[in-house]
């Protein structure tokens, strides 16, 4: 890792450490402390985002806060995301060079699965889906990959709150009570499965990112043609991609093993 990636890890996760405590702030030792980082660090980075204001000095305790520029863009899912982009993105270009397909880094934002970051694969035909783009919860493979570690009931009231999902093939899951199934076979292999639930032909594989408390924040996905991602079985890309997030997961500070559900 460079020294480079190595200082942008220390500053999102100063970052992170920060939006933890209330309006007051948190002095230079409680930050220290919650990262890891030495004071002298510590300083030396706060003292950047000061300038940038991206964080601010408090009014109490010599304390620090955040600042109206991290404030102003704090719902963007690409800030809430962006240490764990740093830290899976390895992940995503090995499990796309060992697998030939395109590994996609995926976040749930409400009832919909938003892509962040994506390897893409050498196989002349990939799926190469565009960062940002969206897809509904319930034809997700990482949707499903978060949700299944998540409390089941929250996750139910999330996509069929309001009635049956919407229907895109004949194959894609509607009912609140067929999804609780998926969800619980999920956590079962320890990754999710979506089969041409969203396009003909088209079926992916997802396993969860759990942070430092065990809770599922994101998936790695891996999509293609059916008879590539699911033939013979599922059980060779489900195991690599299984493997890497395990590993994300451990680089985020997660204990919890990741075939067991929080």
């Amino acid at each position: 890792m460079t020294s480079e990636v190595q200082s942008l890890l220390r500053g999102l996760s100063l970052l992170e450490a920060l939006a933890e405590f209330d309006a007051r702030g948190a002095t230079l030792q409680e930050l220290s402390e919650r990262t890891g980082l030495s004071p002298s660090t510590a300083h030396r980075l706060l003292t950047t985002f000061v300038e940038a204001d991206y964080v601010t000095r408090g009014k109490e305790r010599n304390s620090y806060v955040l600042g109206h520029r991290i404030i102003g863009v704090a719902g963007s899912v690409q800030l809430r995301t962006a240490h764990l982009r740093v830290v899976a993105r390895p992940h995503l270009e090995a499990i796309a060079e060992e697998s030939g397909e395109t590994a996609n880094l995926v976040a749930l934002d409400g009832r919909s699965s938003v892509y962040i970051d994506q390897a893409e694969g050498k196989r002349i035909l990939h799926m190469s889906i565009r960062v940002g783009s969206t897809f509904p919860a319930n034809t997700s493979a990482s949707a499903k990959a978060v949700l299944a570690f998540q409390n089941p009931d929250d996750a139910l009231r999330l996509i069929f709150g309001d009635g049956r999902a919407k229907r895109y093939t004949r194959r894609t899951i509607v009912e609140a009570e067929a999804f609780r199934a998926d969800l619980q076979g999920t956590r079962e292999r320890g990754y999710a499965i979506e089969r041409e639930e969203v396009d003909e032909g088209v079926s992916c594989i997802a396993a969860p990112i759990l942070d430092r408390k065990g809770v599922a924040i994101a998936a790695v996905s891996v999509p293609g043609p059916t008879t590539r991602i699911l033939n013979p079985t599922p059980e060779r890309l489900g195991n690599l991609i299984v493997a890497h997030t395990a590993r994300i997961s451990q680089a985020l500070g997660a204990r919890t093993s990741q075939r067991r559900p929080n």
